[in-house]
């Protein structure tokens, strides 16, 4: 198969895939179609009211009691009496009577038609945001740490957004003005057989003309929004780190490195918008065409001893075809809106089809913790052949407090990122109370555990939000209690209003031991069974480590605690230190016995409290 002959198809699939989010609207959309047949009706008749009002106007018969045209018999049948009622003034009147009504009509089915159609592609858009980012939450991590940000929100923007236009499309440029063409086309054949054939013998030749564009349309778009999720990737990434940009004095090379994406983007959408724009002037220029033939011909048929096309008739048939050039001008053009549309959406697709890491599975149950946790020849590759952990044993009793030190790089994050659930092992397996960790739900696995790390993840919102995050309806008087335990209370009633205090993105307006006895407080309240502390005090001052290291002194009360630290002076009064290296448990046991081994931990004690 070509490239071109698969994009073909890709975009088909695509195309399907997008019309199939319109079936929960299938009412709404039916009613919406229904107005814009009616419209459609009301405004085609507004037109053949022309051969009465010609006629009136220039004193000839309002309506020819036999013969004339199809159009014409169906008009005598509704309204003949009405509009040819009295006088020719009285007849004139009618006819503007009856034509002021048919236009309110019109324009009120097709405002309905316009409503029905923007809350249908609200609705879609709002539903597949909803559905991509339902989704986005089970993924694994990998997706995350491998996938530039801003690529994955200009997916859930950007591009769920352009799916808007794909849903406008198929109802406004495509099913409704296909409605509009069919009732047009009636009354052209109603109007002139000869003359109809003529211009729909011309419409396959228009769409042998625009197909090729539209295939090239459908690659350039794909190449757009990728360059689109470029340019916000980058504005993202500077703007998190706006403070290391001024502090390498950087402005300038950032500023480069945005325009040559500017520039680059700007060039991909000239490249589309060749192809997207050139649709348009084609289709005009051909109905243009068409338009003449018509006049060539009609005039023919209208004119001259053997005429067989009344004059009226033949201004009729050119004003109801020169009104028929908008909506085709719109099919022609809906390929172009599709294909930008498409490329979009398949960019939304591709998220939603990968495989999904988390959520529950049947058969799983709800964990509970009460004896010990194991791990038995657990070994982990977030790469093939790149172990990250290898064979570890270890096994922990509730109540217990071990410690994870080691060299940069040896897995320790790694290890306890597995309690969770965040991954899965590559051999072996992690039991609690001697049930592998795949028997039961993450949700419930995770309400076991609470997890402090050294980079403190806090929202936009306020302190009692961040505090009580993912939890309902929790009384103040229990969060404060909390931060009074993570010794945060104090600074937190300090702030301009308490607990009630928005704390900015990513918590800035907290100094990095504010924001982790927030962490803390977060933790107790949560009231966990089992905590992992990871570099929780790391990169702290003298005086904010010891706030925070009270803080976790009293989080680890009776609780089952994986404690991973640089600093070995924290992790000495553990219950046992577990030493790793290159992935594998090296030593094991107390710090005094790791002393007296004179081993990695012992080498790794004395370069910290070398004198």
């Amino acid at each position: 198969m070509t490239r071109g002959a698969e994009g073909r198809r890709g975009g088909g699939r695509g195309s399907a895939r997008l019309l199939s989010l319109l079936r929960p609207y299938s009412p709404l959309f039916a009613a919406t179609i229904a107005s814009t047949v009616v419209s459609s009706v009301l405004d085609g008749f507004t037109f053949v009211l022309l051969i009465p009002f010609l006629r009136t106007l220039f004193g000839n018969a309002a309506l020819p009691a036999q013969g004339g045209t199809q159009v014409e018999a169906v008009l005598n049948k509704i309204a003949g009496p009405f509009l040819q009622a009295g006088t020719p003034e009285i007849a004139l009147r009618n006819v503007v009577i009856v034509l002021l009504v048919a236009l309110l009509l019109k324009n009120l089915t097709s405002y309905l038609s316009s409503i029905g159609s923007v809350a249908i592609q609200e609705g879609v858009v709002r539903d597949l945001r909803i559905r991509l980012f339902r989704h986005l939450q089970t993924l694994p991590l990998g997706y995350f740490q491998r996938t530039r940000a801003g690529q994955t929100i200009a997916r859930v923007i950007s591009d769920t957004d352009q799916v808007k236009t794909a849903v406008s499309a198929a109802l406004a440029s495509l099913l409704q003005n296909v409605v509009v063409i069919l009732v047009y086309v009636a009354i052209l054949f109603g109007l002139s057989v000869k003359l109809t054939l003529l211009s729909l013998l011309l419409a396959p030749v228009l769409l042998l003309i625009i197909r090729p564009m539209i295939n090239r349309l459908r690659r350039r778009s794909r190449e757009l929004a990728a360059e689109r999720g470029e340019v916000t990737s980058h504005v993202g990434e500077m703007i998190a780190s706006a403070k290391l940009v001024r502090a390498y004095v950087a402005e300038a090379f950032e500023l480069g490195r945005f325009a040559e994406l500017a520039e680059r983007y700007r060039r991909r959408v000239l490249r589309a918008q060749r192809y997207s724009s050139l649709t348009s002037p084609v289709s005009e220029v051909f109905g243009g065409v068409m338009i003449v033939l018509i006049l060539v011909v009609g005039t023919r048929l209208a004119l001259g001893a053997g005429a067989t096309l009344d004059p009226a008739v033949l201004i009729t048939f050119l004003a109801v075809s020169l009104r028929l050039m908008s909506p085709i001008k719109s099919v022609s053009n809906y390929p172009a809106i599709m294909a930008t549309a498409v490329a979009s959406a398949e960019r939304v697709f591709e998220v939603l089809d990968l495989p999904s890491a988390e959520g529950d599975r049947p058969g799983e149950t709800t964990a509970e913790f009460s004896e010990r946790i194991e791990f038995r020849g657990v070994s982990f590759e977030y790469e093939p052949a790149e172990a990250v952990l290898r064979d570890v044993e270890l096994e922990v009793q509730r109540g217990q407090v071990v410690a994870i030190v080691g060299p940069s790089g040896a897995g320790k994050t790694t290890l306890v990122d597995l309690l969770p659930r965040f991954y899965e092992p590559t051999r072996g397996e992690i039991l609690l109370d001697g049930v592998p960790l795949t028997s039961y739900t993450r949700t419930s696995l995770r309400r076991l555990m609470g997890i402090v790390s050294q980079e403190t993840v806090l929202l936009n919102d306020t302190v009692l939000a961040n505090i009580a995050y993912g939890l309902k309806d929790v009384p103040l008087d229990q969060v404060r209690g909390a931060a009074r335990a993570a010794n945060a209370d104090e600074f937190i009633m300090r702030l301009p209003e308490g607990y009630a205090t928005l704390l900015g993105e990513r918590g800035t307006r907290l100094s990095g031991g504010q924001r982790q006895r927030i962490a803390i407080a977060r933790a107790l309240l949560r009231d966990p069974p089992i905590l992992i502390l990871d570099e929780a005090t790391s990169a702290l001052d003298t005086e904010s480590e010891r706030l925070v290291q009270e803080a976790i002194e009293r989080l680890m009360a009776h609780r089952t605690v994986f404690v991973i630290a640089h600093r070995l002076a924290t992790v000495q009064h553990a219950d046992f230190i577990v030493v790793l290296a290159e992935g594998r448990i090296v030593e094991r046991g107390s710090h005094g016995d790791l002393l007296s081994a004179d081993g990695l931990y012992r080498r790794l004690y004395n370069l910290q409290f070398r004198t």
